[in-house]
């Protein structure tokens, strides 16, 4: 199972997620992108190989950058972590079609639940 993670944000969300991912999956299956470009590139070399993508859009931008390549995701399972809770937000976020969406000011606890609920679908 390989897992890739979007976070271009440097903030404390980004590192926040990225410990919850390392303590549910093995950090040889974890792909990190930090820029849109490094995102595309990897989802059109590797598209094959992924189980399921966390992308962490942290602002508006990166929503809309991230739905510029859409059609790279589909058929992966995303987990979407949004910058707000607005409902312009959450309906363009719902375009990317995630299988959980979640938000920069959550604690990311509902994140490590549907995590551990996913990946142990792939164990099983």
């Amino acid at each position: 199972m390989e897992l890739l993670l979007y976070s271009a944000s440097k903030q404390q969300a980004g590192e926040r997620i990225h410990n919850i991912i390392e303590g549910i999956i093995p950090i040889d299956d974890i792909g990190i992108c930090r820029s849109i470009e490094s995102l595309s590139i990897r989802l059109r070399q590797f598209r094959k190989n992924l189980s399921l993508a966390i992308i962490l859009a942290a602002t508006q931008e990166e929503l809309v950058d991230v739905l510029l390549i859409r059609e790279l995701l589909d058929d992966i399972p995303i987990i979407l972590i949004l910058p707000n809770r607005q409902k312009e937000t959450i309906s363009t976020g719902s375009k990317l079609h995630p299988r959980f969406i979640s938000y920069m000011d959550s604690d990311f606890l509902d994140v490590k639940a549907v995590l551990d609920k996913m990946v142990s679908r792939f164990v099983a």
